[in-house]
């Protein structure tokens, strides 16, 4: 594509974007999310998208030829391939409230196929998304280490932060809470309590959970926690999630997702720069 079309794309996307926001009251957002390993075995990622506004997905590789699938008959929503390595997705109307259509993307050879779920949101709709591979991170063993043994104590909530506000998630028969977060410098590990409350029944299954952080440039960064589990008793089971927040990062929140359920995004403390226990 040429340099000129790709400014007319951006000033496309930001007029459209701006009538949205001053008649429609959605804010407008720029997001990183960070693609899980498995992408089969979690709920897909989600895309804010709205009718008048044309929304930017940028990849970190090529997409593939044909890669790009959405529902046989589907024609609300207009999807076209920008430079090779790059979506663009438009809507001809709304969507209703609780709908989520698919959208399968290939992009690497011999990779699994990322899943996104296209929703239209009242509060949000996405300006452009960028979507990066999951990274290793330095001390990954040392961090395991300490997280085994947290998820190993019996109690550990005396001697770490614990949150006194929003940290309980409700799903269905079940609920969890945040017992305790343990800041080491910008790593952080929350230890998480799922149970039933319906008398024998299994707590629910937690698959994945995700951090939510704006960075110092506005723009929202989404990842995925590395998840530690424990042995489920009958009713209880524990489980415990490493993170490492970005410098100059904010406003920190955790969702915790079931295998066909993503959760709801609740504030962790504390606000601003990490403390120490």
């Amino acid at each position: 594509m040429r340099p000129g079309s790709w400014l007319l794309l951006f000033l496309l996307l930001s007029t459209s974007a701006a009538a949205l926001d001053g008649s429609g009251g959605r804010a407008l957002q720029e997001r990183t999310l960070v693609a899980p390993i498995r992408p089969g075995e979690v709920p897909p990622l989600e895309l804010h998208v709205a009718s008048g506004v044309a929304t930017l997905v940028q990849f970190e590789a090529p997409l593939k030829p044909g890669a790009l699938t959405l529902p046989v008959g589907e024609r609300r929503i207009q999807l076209a391939s920008m430079s090779g390595d790059s979506l663009v997705v438009t809507l001809i109307a709304h969507l209703a409230d609780g709908e989520q259509v698919p959208l399968t993307v290939a992009v690497e050879s011999g990779a699994e196929p990322l899943r996104f779920a296209l929703v239209t949101r009242r509060d949000a709709v996405d300006l452009r998304v960028r979507v990066a591979r999951a990274q290793t991170l330095a001390n990954e063993e040392a961090a395991e280490l300490v997280a085994r043994s947290l998820l190993a104590a019996p109690d550990p909530r005396p001697t770490l932060a614990v949150p006194q506000a929003v940290t309980e998630y409700e799903m269905g028969e079940s609920r969890a809470r945040v017992e305790s977060v343990l800041w080491m410098g910008q790593r952080l590990f929350v230890t998480v309590a799922v149970w039933s409350r319906k008398k024998r029944a299994p707590p629910w299954t937690l698959v994945q959970a995700r951090l939510r952080t704006m960075l110092a440039d506005g723009a929202l960064l989404e990842w995925p926690a590395h998840l530690l589990s424990g042995a489920a008793g009958s009713i209880r089971q524990r489980h415990i999630l490493i993170g490492l927040l970005p410098e100059g990062a904010s406003r920190l929140e955790l969702a915790l997702d079931g295998e066909d359920s993503p959760g709801t995004f609740r504030p962790l403390p504390p606000e601003g720069e990490p403390t120490h226990p």
